[in-house]
């Protein structure tokens, strides 16, 4: 018997053609495919610090073409073809001088021989089909006669008849026997214990089948396994026959042994022209690589370099603002507590007392002095008066309107009024002023001379306050803004779901029928 391993006879020794491959497919290829993995998949990248000094500066790398690079390959790999061509012309004239075309004897008997090898590949490949079988059952009968062993040991009796026949004699004992308790209670417990081995005696009963079925199984499965045997050795005998018949062929054509040394010659040095195109061309993509390695890191450094810059500048202003916030907070130190706000009441209490308490009966008395200058000099001395002595005499106020009117009605003469006191008004930015320092403005004239005294009362309030213990003009405004922001926020919100259907004459979208409707909150004064 011929086991698979063994060698077969082959026929004489022939030249072998060897297909060309690229050499990253040869050891060296296989090395530079590995570097290409390792670079590849490279993501521990070296420091860009220990390739470039980021303090100087850097030198901008092109980036390598890619087009370029595409058709320096294409071009190498158009010359491999026309190699491979010539080498294929070179190996048909081999064929045909070794007679390896089928159409001639060398051929025909090559193929079958190659025909009966195949065949046995196949009862090979089939044998070891049937021999993982019969390893299988080798395992289930291994795994069960085990497991009979493991019964078997804890149990007295394994077979059921065995087993009745004890549970009988020691229940008879127990009915015709005298005996203690405790002997009585072990009795029972063997009798309990017999009981429950019935259910292991069925299953050990049970998987004896099983493993005579698996032994049936063994044998027919051996018996294909010995007939695989015979079937290869026949066809072992039938190829070392072939084999002889081509060998003498060959023989017969040593003759023509020296053309076929030449064109072999010729068929590998084409091979080697190819090898060094494939060098050539994997040359060219490690230098692009390399070149677009040297781009990449160029990049990095470039990037390192403005982001390095850029944090030295952003420390630069951090430590220019933290030096102007020193200063500032030096300044604020040095300031009076609360001067803001001190001159603030200093300022409404100066406008208030200027427009509403002072200011207008100087305003008029310079006026009434202004008026009464001007009619003095426009008084001009007469000479020589024709009138001197003349008592002047005044006309009614009906004559004179009836000498120079046309008759049509009376004329009512417009009396003089009298200076009004101003209107008393107050804009919004004085009512956010007087919110800053927590005062309520005035809002009558009556009401001017008390706001003034609160002013300058909380203007004392201030002066003796210690700083910090009470909040600023400036707290007070960034507190009410930010309540604005959040109020228009939460106003925004509820007009987007009043746009769903809730209807609000508030919304600035509502447009009023008549002319005296005016939105509230939307004056720019307030007036008494």
């Amino acid at each position: 018997m011929t086991d698979e391993t063994t060698p077969t006879a082959s026929p004489a020794a022939e030249p072998v053609v060897e297909d060309a491959s690229p050499p990253e497919n040869d050891a060296n290829g296989a090395a530079a495919s590995g570097q290409k993995k390792d670079n590849k998949g490279e993501k521990e990248q070296v420091p860009i610090e220990e390739l470039y000094d980021l303090s100087k500066p850097i030198k901008r790398i092109e980036r390598p073409s890619k087009d370029e690079q595409n058709a320096a390959i294409a071009a190498i790999d158009e010359e491999i073809d026309a190699l491979r061509e010539e080498r294929n012309v070179v190996q048909k004239k081999i064929d045909e001088s070794m007679g390896k075309q089928k159409n001639t004897p060398i051929g025909r008997e090559r193929d079958a021989l190659n025909k009966l090898k195949n065949r046995k590949g196949l009862m090979i490949e089939q044998k070891r089909q049937i021999r993982a079988r019969l390893e299988i059952v080798k395992m289930k009968a291994d795994q069960l006669i085990g497991q009979q062993k493991n019964a078997r040991s804890t149990m007295k009796f394994t077979n059921l008849a065995d087993i009745e026949k004890e549970i009988n004699r020691l229940q008879r004992k127990q009915e015709t026997s005298s005996m203690s308790l405790s002997d009585e209670k072990k009795l029972i417990k063997d009798i309990e214990a017999l009981q429950a081995s019935k259910r292991t005696a069925e299953e050990l009963k049970s998987k004896q089948g099983d493993l005579d079925t698996i032994k049936d199984d063994r044998k027919a499965i051996q018996g294909d396994l010995n007939a695989k045997d015979k079937e290869i050795d026949s066809i072992q005998k039938e190829i070392d026959a072939q084999s002889k018949v081509l060998k003498d062929l060959v023989d017969k054509q040593s003759s023509q042994r020296g053309t076929v040394d030449e064109l072999v010659k010729q068929r590998d040095a084409l091979k080697g022209k190819i090898d060094d195109k494939f060098k050539e061309k994997n040359t060219l993509r490690t230098e692009f690589r390399e070149k677009t390695n040297d781009w990449y890191h160029n990049q990095r450094a470039i990037k390192a370099q403005r982001q390095m810059q850029y944090e030295e500048e952003k420390k630069r202003r951090e430590e220019e603002k933290a030096a102007w916030l020193k200063k500032k907070e030096e300044e604020e130190l040095a300031k009076t507590p609360y001067e803001e706000e001190m001159a603030l009441c200093d300022y409404l209490a100066e406008y208030l007392t200027k427009t509403y308490l002072t200011g207008f009966q100087d305003e008029e008395a310079k006026k009434a002095k202004e008026a009464e200058e001007k009619a003095k000099a426009d008084v001009v001395a007469v000479k020589d008066d024709p009138f001197a002595g003349f008592k002047a005499v005044s006309k009614k106020a009906e004559d004179d309107v009836n000498y120079f009117g046309k008759g049509k009605g009376k004329k009512k003469l417009k009396a003089k009024k009298a200076n009004k006191a101003p209107t008393f008004s107050l804009s919004l930015d004085l009512f956010d002023q007087f919110g800053l320092i927590t005062l309520n403005p005035p809002t009558s004239l009556d009401g001017v001379a008390a706001s003034v005294e609160e002013l300058k009362a909380k203007k004392q309030w201030y002066s003796e306050q210690p700083r910090g213990s009470v909040p600023t003009a400036r707290d007070i405004r960034k507190a009410n803004a930010e309540a604005s922001a959040k109020a228009q926020t939460k106003g925004v919100k509820a007009e987007n779901k009043g746009k769903k259907g809730n209807f609000s004459i508030s919304n600035e979208e509502f447009a009023p029928l008549g002319t005296g409707a005016v939105s509230t909150g939307t004056g720019e004064n307030w007036i008494s």
